[in-house]
């Protein structure tokens, strides 16, 4: 064996190691799972982008019993979106308050007065993002809600190339922008920051993924978070570089750090997707450089760490969730 194969083969062993990779046949079929969030009583929160046939839904499972509640339903879903790598649009993200209440974020469409680029909540909020944007010569098409904390949601746009905060009452505030990687000090990515996952961490803390727009080799793109007074203070707030990643697109708060799904390129490219931890993060700590967990997922979409302490993760394409068991701590 070369000493150029040695790496690589390791790197191979360590994510078969990790990876303990399983269908999750227990958390439910859907059409196409996009994101995956915790509600705040550890039920595992589902977007699903449905058929294109405005049957898009956001589902709540309990992952100890595998019990599933429809908590929205028959929302806006199209084959015929319009954007140039993704024909189906839908319900993206969900999030759930304390209280209970659920917002999706509804993904773009060229489907005039259908409900798409919208945030529409179980208390009967609905917000016309596409309407916000449009104000600043801005398109939308918004990928991903979290719940603030308190009394509204953060909303990341990857058309717009910003993030969002959604009052109670429906107002919308830019929180930070990113419209060119390089120039906001993010790397050497010369393009987009794309906007897409979200989770939000225990002292408030926002952490987001900024996926990186077309083309999509070149250099990495980032993950970066915005301090808890960013709610308080829209776009007042500069964002933190936390990470250099090819394509992040999904995270979520682990006891090790951070995990970033990474999609693995451009969408014609499947079985290039990984999840990486960047340790550290959440901890008051710096950012340690991010470690290998996964390789070979499908073009993932969405994470989510689980009460049980395994990972599920949403793929393109993919009815079931797939479920990673972390390996043991070495002693």
């Amino acid at each position: 064996m070369t000493p150029r194969a040695r790496p690589v083969l390791a790197a191979l062993l360590l994510a078969g190691v990790i990876c303990g990779c399983s269908s999750a046949g227990r958390l439910g079929e859907y059409k196409a799972a996009r994101t995956l969030h915790l509600a705040p009583d550890g039920r595992l929160i589902v977007s699903d982008l449905g058929s294109g046939r405005h049957d898009g839904a956001v589902v709540a499972v309990d992952v100890a019993s595998g019990r599933r509640t429809v908590l929205m339903a028959e929302l806006p879903s199209t084959h015929n979106s319009g954007q140039a790598h993704a024909d189906l649009a839908g319900p993206s993200g969900a999030a759930m308050a304390a209280d209970g209440t659920v917002c999706a974020v509804i993904g773009d469409a060229t489907v005039g007065g259908a409900g798409f680029a919208t945030l529409r909540c179980s208390d009967g909020l609905v917000v016309d993002l596409e309407a916000f944007q449009a104000r600043s010569r801005l398109p939308s098409n918004p990928y991903d809600v979290v719940w603030d904390g308190g009394d509204g949601w953060y909303v990341s746009d990857g058309a717009a190339n910003n993030v969002l905060h959604v009052g109670r009452a429906g107002k919308v505030s830019v929180v930070a922008r990113f419209p060119n990687l390089a120039a906001g000090g993010f790397g050497d990515r010369d393009g987009q920051g794309v906007p897409t996952g979200m989770t939000l961490g225990p002292d408030g803390t926002l952490y987001v993924a900024l996926y990186g727009g077309a083309p999509f080799d070149g250099p990495p793109a980032a993950v970066v978070s915005l301090a808890p007074a960013a709610r308080t203070r829209p776009g007042q707030v500069r964002p933190k570089l936390i990470a250099l990643l090819p394509h992040p697109i999904a995270l979520t708060l682990v006891p090790g750090g951070l995990a970033v799904a990474d999609y693995g390129g451009a969408p014609g490219r499947r079985d290039r997707g990984t999840l990486r931890l960047i340790a550290g993060v959440g901890s008051g700590a710096a950012a340690a450089p991010s470690r290998l967990l996964a390789a070979g997922l499908d073009g993932p979409t969405g994470v989510a760490s689980l009460p049980d302490g395994r990972w599920a993760l949403a793929e393109t394409g993919h009815t079931r969730l797939r479920v990673l068991t972390p390996a043991p701590s070495p002693r």
